[in-house]
C-alpha cells in the first residue's frame, strides 16, 4: 500500500513538471518586435540622413507588415506546443496586439496628417515603454519593468526634440526599443532556458 502511494507521488510530480515545461511563456514575442523596432527606425534614419525622399519616412511599415504575421506565427506555435495558455499570457499577448495596432493605425494617422515627424515616433516610444513595464509587472520579472521605465522616458523626452531636431525621434524610439524590449527580452529567454 505504502508503494503504491510513493508511485503516485511520483506520477504527480512528473505531471506537475511536465505541466509546468508546457507553459507558453512567450519569450521571444520582446525579442521579436524589440529588434524589428530598432532596425527599421535605425534603418530609416540612416536612409533619411542620406537620401532626404520623402519614402524614407515609410520605412517603419517594414516592422509592422514584418512584425504581424511573425507574431500569429509565434502565437499559434506556442498555443500548438502547449495546447492551453494562461491567464497572464492572454494578457500580455492581448496587451502588445493592441499596442501593435495602436502604434500603426496612429503612425498612418499621424503620417497622414503631417504630424509624423513630431508626434509619432515619440508616442510609439512612449507605448512601447508602458507595455514593456504592465508585461514585467504581470511577469513579475523585474528587468522588463526597469527597461519599460527606461523606455517610457525616452519617449517621453523624445517629445522635446522638434523642429530641426525632429530627425533624433528615429534614434531614440530604437534606443527605447533596445531598453525596453531586447535587452530585457535577451534576459527573460535566458531566465527561460534556465528554468527560472
Amino acid at each position: 500500500m505504502e508503494e503504491n502511494f510513493d508511485a503516485l507521488q511520483v506520477i504527480a510530480s512528473t505531471r506537475g513538471k511536465v505541466d509546468m515545461d508546457k507553459a507558453p511563456t512567450g519569450e521571444n514575442i520582446f525579442l521579436l518586435w524589440g529588434l524589428l523596432t530598432s532596425v527599421f527606425f535605425l534603418l530609416q534614419f540612416v536612409l533619411w540622413e542620406c537620401l532626404h525622399q520623402p519614402w524614407c519616412m515609410w520605412v517603419w511599415l517594414a516592422a509592422v507588415l514584418i512584425g504581424w504575421p511573425w507574431m500569429i506565427v509565434l502565437i499559434h506555435r506556442d498555443h500548438d506546443r502547449t495546447h492551453r495558455r494562461t491567464h497572464e499570457s492572454k494578457i500580455i499577448l492581448n496587451l502588445w496586439i493592441f499596442i501593435g495596432a495602436s502604434c500603426a493605425v496612429g503612425g498612418l494617422a499621424l503620417g497622414f496628417a503631417d504630424l509624423f515627424e513630431s508626434l509619432a515616433m515619440p508616442l510609439i516610444g512612449l507605448l512601447i515603454g508602458i507595455g514593456a513595464f504592465v508585461s514585467g509587472q504581470v511577469i513579475r520579472f523585474r528587468p522588463k519593468t526597469i527597461g519599460g521605465i527606461i523606455g517610457a522616458t525616452i519617449g517621453l523626452l523624445s517629445f522635446t526634440l522638434q523642429g530641426d531636431l525632429w530627425t533624433w525621434h528615429m534614434l531614440t524610439l530604437s534606443l527605447a526599443s533596445v531598453a525596453a524590449l531586447v535587452i530585457p527580452g535577451f534576459l527573460y529567454k535566458k531566465s527561460i532556458r534556465n528554468g527560472v
